[in-house]
């Protein structure tokens, strides 16, 4: 059965070496109208222009916050990781400015105070 599975299989599988740089984590919590889906704001961050240093990007919380009226609180943690050096904190910073800035832009999203 193994052998049927595996002949069904199209994709050839590459392994790519595992950065020797120590990851950067971030986690970004973010207030939306409760009407925003959850797969638009992943788009929002995954499109942002991270020079492909964002890694992993995984929800960790949705919380109603109770003086918010109809809006949600996302929470994410953020992976960011360079094949090639260490990252600054200064690098992450603008990174996650830039983030903030176009979920602002195009969900009218605000950073959770």
């Amino acid at each position: 059965m193994r052998d049927s599975l595996y002949s069904l299989s199209s994709k050839e599988k590459t392994f790519r070496e595992y950065s020797s740089f120590p990851p950067v984590l971030r986690d970004l919590s973010i207030v939306v109208d409760s009407g925003i889906k959850e797969g638009d704001i992943e788009k929002v961050i995954l499109d942002a222009k991270t020079e492909n240093l964002l890694k992993k990007l995984r929800l960790y919380d949705i919380y109603k916050p109770e003086n918010q009226g109809v809006k949600l609180s996302y929470t994410y943690t953020m992976e960011f990781r360079s094949d090639d050096r260490t990252l600054t904190n200064d690098e992450i910073n603008k990174i996650q400015e830039r983030i903030v800035s176009d979920l602002n832009k195009k969900l009218n999203a605000e950073l959770r105070k």
